[in-house]
């Protein structure tokens, strides 16, 4: 089965244990048991040239008796315990950086310094944060809510609402357009310079996949497309969307850009993109991005060699 970066299969959510306030409790109380401390989104890494990210033990994390309503439980890895944490203060955040020789960082800055599994568990632990900050009020009564399951779920604290919020991911479609010996990539304005990447869009109420897919490339580019084919998937918790990603093939080649959406959209064969590259002309999106996934597979069914190796250092 392919996964994509951000994918945390590896990790034991145990549903039917954090259901039990004790047993949550008790996982706070083993040696074991690791916590991620989260500063307005940044993540605690250490302050040297590799920026690994800083994993605290309870005890190391607060002296005194920790309150589980504290802590976010994210699940077990190889029987570990792994919890998260928002820093609620400037003092509290500057305690752990002196007491730990790190610094609060941007997670996208640190992203290509992490392993695998590193990238997927700082990600949820930022996305259990958002969540749970966003959701403390209740959108049905506006009464306060509390939390459940180790913060993987909240309740409504009026006795007569009790609504139930769960976690949940904003569906994106993400597609590299082809036609023929080309691709169809486009650029936003906020991007870095020379940056092109994949149509990518938001999945509107009501509508299935393939005709998100369709719509976002027609509404983007004029481009109106066929044999739309799934590829992957891949969390992207920034702050909270699953994309899912998909090959098409054009029915035709002139683009019409929404300027409103796009800078700028082009067609490109394998060996523009190789030359643009090796030229600093062009950038692609992150390599552990599924945009990057998308065309990295297009480009190398062209037997032009790895996509990886043209792209400068």
């Amino acid at each position: 089965m392919k996964s994509n970066f951000y994918s945390n299969q590896f990790i034991d959510k145990t549903s039917a244990e954090r259901v039990n306030v004790d047993w949550i409790e008790e996982q706070l109380k083993n040696s074991t048991t690791k916590i991620i401390p989260i500063w307005q989104t940044k993540v605690l890494c250490k302050k040297d040239d590799y920026q690994q990210p800083v994993m605290l033990s309870v005890m190391g994390f607060n002296k005194n008796s920790p309150q589980s309503e504290k802590f976010l439980f994210l699940g077990l890895i190889e029987g570990e315990a792994f919890f998260t944490h928002q820093i609620s203060s400037e003092e509290v955040a500057a305690q752990l950086c002196q007491n730990n020789t790190s610094e609060f960082l941007d997670f996208r800055k640190v992203a290509p310094l992490l392993s695998y599994k590193n990238y997927a568990l700082l990600a949820l632990a930022r996305f259990m944060v958002n969540w749970n900050s966003r959701n403390k009020f209740c959108g049905k009564c506006g009464h306060k809510t509390n939390a459940l399951e180790g913060g993987n779920a909240r309740i409504c604290i009026n006795q007569s609402c009790k609504e139930n919020f769960y976690p949940n991911m904003d569906p994106a479609v993400i597609v590299l357009v082809t036609s023929g010996d080309k691709c169809l990539l486009g650029r936003q304005s906020p991007w870095p310079k020379n940056m092109y990447s994949t149509i990518a869009g938001f999945v509107e109420p009501g509508e299935n996949l393939e005709d998100a897919v369709y719509r976002e490339v027609e509404e983007e580019t004029g481009i109106r497309i066929d044999n739309i084919q799934y590829q992957s998937s891949q969390p992207w918790l920034f702050p909270s969307s699953l994309m899912l990603g998909f090959n098409a093939e054009a029915m035709n080649e002139k683009i019409v850009i929404n300027k409103d959406e796009l800078d700028d959209a082009r067609w490109f064969t394998r060996e523009e993109i190789r030359d643009q590259l090796e030229n600093g002309k062009m950038k692609m999106p992150m390599k552990v991005s599924i945009a990057f996934n998308l065309i990295k597979t297009w480009y190398e069914k062209g037997k032009l060699g790895k996509l990886e190796a043209v792209i400068p250092s």
